[in-house]
């Protein structure tokens, strides 16, 4: 079992023994993204061939967001597609979509106060149990607060889980097509509270 075998937030809640909250937490801080990288990912998310399969997404829209994401904080890195094996026996295993973690030593990953999911096929219950997986690998390694994104490369949603125990996911859906300096915004905010973990 792996990450992704996780189907339901339910089957994670349970696994674990995870409080659910209802609340919204996600701020924004703004960062400023120069005109000609804005203005590139903004003509990918209007385009309908960014969204012709799930590489495309990721390396169309997510990554590229990510990374003039990441380039504000130097302790944090994208780790995209890289082994995270925390419990394989209870399912904390699997290749995570993107980690956002310092690196230390020559190309290994510290633990990562951020994941990033892309919910494939706009599956976003498939997503958030990937996510929260992953969120309680992090937090068994020691991170008090671990932070995620559920994204279709449009839609990006919020979720943050406290001390290993309370799963908090913001109702809001943030749309890049409508507002991508929201997402970054967001994103930006996000990052900073990850960063604080390091």
């Amino acid at each position: 079992m792996s990450y992704g075998d996780f189907k339901t937030i339910d089957e994670v809640i349970d696994k674990f023994s995870i409080e659910v909250v209802s609340e919204p937490f996600i701020d924004r801080l703004v960062i400023e993204i120069e005109d000609y990288p804005f203005s590139k990912i903004e003509g990918k998310v209007q385009d309908e061939m960014s969204f012709i399969n799930e590489v495309t997404i990721c390396e169309d829209i997510i990554k590229p967001i990510l990374d003039l994401v990441a380039e504000q904080y130097s302790n944090l890195f994208v780790w995209s597609h890289v082994p995270y094996n925390v419990e394989p026996n209870e399912g904390l295993k699997g290749e995570p979509d993107y980690l956002i973690a310092p690196k230390i030593k020559y190309r290994s990953m510290a633990l990562p106060p951020l994941c990033v999911i892309e919910a494939k096929q706009e599956k976003f219950d498939e997503g958030w149990a990937q996510a929260l997986a992953e969120m309680v690998a992090a937090s068994k390694q020691g991170a008090k607060v671990c932070y995620a994104s559920v994204t279709t490369g449009d839609i990006w949603m919020f979720g943050q889980l406290e001390n290993g125990k309370s799963f908090t996911k913001d109702s809001r859906k943030i749309s890049a097509t409508t507002d991508l300096q929201w997402v970054f915004d967001t994103l930006n905010w996000m990052f900073s509270k990850a960063n604080e973990q390091v």
